[in-house]
């Protein structure tokens, strides 16, 4: 039965609106008696039988109880069918925000409503974007095999010269800056830019040390030198930034790396009766999967992006805020299993508060606009689709089809993963639905495994 009620709605910002309701004394009298009638069939008063206690008694003792719980019950069921009425679309669960009980039983609730912005989809279907695509080609499987003679090779002690690029320098190195070392004047300084003793310096023009490798050309061991050393603007070290330091050098050893020759022993090494060659083709087949699968994953960024700008929209801004809060919280956490100082993403607060809200906006929007794309393109998740999910969660999380669903129902997460699996079936239909221009790479894609001055966000293109 639907409740008698008085309706009104007062925008308050984007995507955010307050609901009043009002409803007559009678409904909330009605729901009184309904509860109270309850209460008399289950209630225990002392000196009467279970069931038997007369209304005024029950109301007596519980008359509190059952004002609440009548009170809690009509709110509720007040705010559902009121934006069912209004026909309001939600983004979020209701948020109750005020309740008052008149002496004559009239009840007044507001409630505050995040709601789905408004969206008209100009263009999604045929989407046009360029792709950089890279071939596993001759110099790729070179670069590959040059790393892994490296990981295994041989460093000897170099006597009788001084260093040369690609050199392994062993060195002290401590820095000073206006008369001051930097472990005094910057105790949480990371050491590799602070001191170091017996440190291991790869001599190479890219280092943490601008200019530092060149100005140690030549020198020889149990030598000392000062080198002076002035930081970029980028320095990820934020206090040393166009600071110029000076570095107190003393070089103990030059280590030079020996490579394993290349041919069929080597190869023989990494796998009993692998050729060079077939060496070689295994290298190119992992290396053109792995750039097949990121080939695939630039694409689908690319389609989000034109989505993004073909169709704007201006998401609520407490959804943007709660996820922005999830985004630089995984940013935090991620730069911590790196392994990258704590006073370093500090100094990037405010750059990762930035990329983080930005990060959080596009997704909050990208969620609206999969979601009027699949309602609009009738995308859906079949049953079997569901159950073949279910089960591979099952296998990675090690627990039987049947707890997972019981955990999974428990938490109320199986709509969560329906919701997850339709917006990732859309976006695949969007890509399958776009025009891809396959471009080839402007040049060669380096590895570096080292990104220790870097602070990572969600806008990393590495």
């Amino acid at each position: 039965m639907g409740l008698i009620m008085h309706v009104t709605t007062e925008q308050k910002e984007n995507c955010v609106i307050d609901l009043h309701v009002t409803l007559p004394a009678e409904r909330f009298e009605k729901e009184f008696q309904r509860i109270a009638e309850e209460y008399c069939r289950l209630a225990r008063i002392p000196g009467f039988r279970k069931g038997k206690a007369p209304r005024s008694a029950v109301e007596k003792k519980y008359g509190k109880e059952i004002k609440q719980e009548a009170t809690e019950k009509l709110m509720g069921t007040a705010v559902r069918e009121a934006i069912q009425e209004k026909k309001i679309e939600l983004a979020q669960y209701p948020q109750i925000k005020d309740v008052r009980l008149e002496e004559d039983h009239t009840l007044h609730v507001t409630a505050t409503l995040i709601t789905k912005p408004e969206i008209e989809l100009a263009h999604y279907r045929g989407l046009e974007v360029s792709v950089e695509k890279q071939m596993a080609d001759d110099a790729a499987v070179e670069r590959h095999l040059t790393k892994m003679r490296e990981d295994v090779a041989d460093f000897v002690t170099v006597e009788g010269r001084g260093l040369e690029m690609d050199d392994f320098a062993v060195l002290d190195y401590s820095g000073t800056l206006d008369g001051i070392s930097l472990e005094e004047r910057y105790p949480d300084l990371s050491p590799s830019f602070a001191s170091r003793q017996h440190a291991w310096f790869r001599m190479e023009k890219k280092s943490p040390l601008p200019g530092f490798a060149e100005a140690l050309l030549g020198l020889k061991p149990d030598e000392a030198k000062e080198v002076t050393v002035t930081f970029p603007k980028t320095c990820p070290e934020e206090v040393l930034r166009e600071a110029t330091v000076t570095y107190a050098v003393k070089l103990h050893e030059i280590k030079e790396r020996q490579l394993l020759p290349l041919d069929d022993a080597f190869a023989s090494k990494l796998k009993p009766d692998l050729t060079l060659e077939a060496l070689k083709k295994e290298i190119r087949d992992y290396l053109q999967q792995t750039m097949d699968y990121h080939f695939r994953q630039k694409t689908q960024a690319a389609v989000v992006e034109k989505l993004l700008q073909q169709n704007p929209c201006e998401p609520p801004a407490a959804m943007v805020q709660r996820e922005t809060a999830n985004v630089l919280k995984n940013i935090i956490h991620e730069n911590q299993e790196r392994g990258v100082p704590e006073e370093m993403i500090k100094s990037h607060q405010e750059e990762l508060m930035t990329s983080a809200k930005q990060s959080a906006e596009e997704k909050v929007k990208l969620h609206f606009l999969l979601n009027d794309i699949a309602e609009k393109e009738k995308i859906v998740i079949t049953p079997e689709e569901l159950q073949q999910q279910i089960t591979m969660l099952s296998q990675r999380y090690k627990m039987s089809v049947e707890k997972l669903l019981k955990e999974l129902k428990k938490n109320h997460a199986l709509g969560s993963i329906q919701e997850e699996m339709i917006f990732s079936k859309t976006l695949q239909w969007l890509v399958d639905h776009a025009t891809i221009t396959e471009l080839p790479v402007s040049s060669p894609a380096e590895h570096h495994d080292d990104h220790s001055g870097h602070v990572h966000g969600p806008h990393c293109r590495h």
